[in-house]
């Protein structure tokens, strides 16, 4: 019996990233120092992660660090982990304001095969319930429909001062995840929670790869 296993979310998303998903600017680093450092080629506010296999679900964990916006936070987030967790690589990564939450993701069954996902994301997918699927392979404009099928359509209008969704590159975005899972027949399943939205433009601030071996 084959054995199931995540890759980290920095190369979940590096893998994702490879067949055209837009993914946030960020870096593995390995000391307080090294996260300071690299900090200063991003954009503040940022945000400090833990990463690695055990620390899949670190949200639960407390291993979330967002809005750091100078370089004594970044040390202070970065030694909070250590301190906390034992010294583990850590994920540095830019920042993405947006009040708007999506996911979008993949699952493998037996029966249909590949099941492309999409619907309202962050922290209350499962309080919302608001997800519409397509069975892969599907065109374009079968992808595409997935939009209208949603119960909080609105959602990808102008919100709150923000731009509509570009709904081309959110189309693109979804037919990358899905070209992602017809290539690989190693993997299981993909999790992309959440697709937030810059200047209309979707991007993919935490994704989860499961593949067997």
């Amino acid at each position: 019996m084959s054995k199931r296993y995540a890759l980290t979310e920095y190369e979940s998303k590096k893998l994702l990233n490879a067949y055209g998903l837009r993914t946030t600017k960020e870096v593995i680093v390995h000391s307080v120092d090294e996260a300071v450092e690299q900090s200063k080629n991003l954009e503040f506010p940022v945000v400090l992660k833990l990463s690695g296999e055990k620390f899949a679900h670190k949200t639960d964990l407390g291993g979330v660090k967002l809005n750091l916006d100078n370089e004594d936070s970044v040390r202070n987030a970065a030694t909070h982990f250590n301190k906390k967790f034992g010294e583990n690589p850590l994920l540095l990564s830019e920042q993405v304001k947006s009040s708007r939450e999506f996911i979008a993701g993949i699952a493998r069954n037996d029966e249909y095969g590949l099941i492309l996902a999409f619907g309202v994301g962050g922290v209350f997918t499962e309080v919302v319930e608001d997800i519409v699927f397509r069975l892969l392979p599907a065109s374009k404009r079968e992808i595409r429909s997935m939009f209208e099928d949603l119960v909080h359509k609105d959602l990808l209008g102008q919100v709150r001062g923000e731009p509509e969704v570009d709904l081309d590159e959110m189309t693109e975005a979804l037919i990358s995840i899905g070209d992602c899972a017809m290539d690989r027949e190693d993997i299981c399943s993909i999790d992309v929670n959440p697709i937030l939205i810059d200047d209309g433009v979707p991007i993919a601030v935490d994704a989860l790869v499961e593949i067997h071996d």
